[in-house]
């Protein structure tokens, strides 16, 4: 049974390294939020709108665990926050394999720039702030990982998930 969590800052390329992963190897693709997307009828932004952040972070680990406990041979892409609530890095680990996708700011910014579906960054002033703020509270999360990739390499990441066959 493999179970690889990704798992990374918001812009930082989990969805699309998770796609790639699972299209180069015999392993399933979830993507967590598209997950509680589908289960809550409305997208990541609506639920944080019209429920609440703390609503949403109850459903994630929800759906993580439903997903961990009950799934075998994946690649999961996380929401950027879901390692930081509900002791949800203890569970990647006991269950799967963590792998860290260090990013960089500046690209973290860029990506994060285009894209206005991001609910913690909707209303910011000062992204690269922002987002520098977010990266220290996350990181004592982030460095429980398993495995960090530094800038997103795919070759390197697909290394660690076929050292595991």
């Amino acid at each position: 049974m493999k179970k690889f969590i990704i798992i990374g800052m918001p812009g930082s390329g989990k969805s699309t390294m998770a796609k790639f992963l699972s299209s180069q190897t015999p392993l399933s693709f979830y993507d967590l939020d598209l997950e509680i997307e589908k289960n809550e009828g409305k997208n990541v932004n609506k639920i944080f709108k019209e429920k609440s952040e703390n609503y949403f972070r109850e459903i994630e680990t929800l759906t993580l665990k439903k997903i961990i406990k009950e799934k075998n041979n994946f690649i999961l892409s996380t929401g950027g926050g879901t390692p930081c609530f509900n002791d949800n890095m203890n569970l990647i680990n006991k269950y799967g394999i963590s792998i860290f996708l260090d990013t960089s700011l500046d690209i973290l910014e860029e990506r994060i720039s285009r894209n206005n579906k991001r609910p913690l960054f909707n209303s910011s002033d000062d992204l690269k702030k922002d987002l520098s703020d977010l990266l220290n509270l996350r990181n004592p999360f982030f460095s429980l990982s398993n495995h960090t990739i530094k800038d997103n390499n795919r070759e390197e990441t697909l290394s660690i998930i076929n050292s595991y066959s």
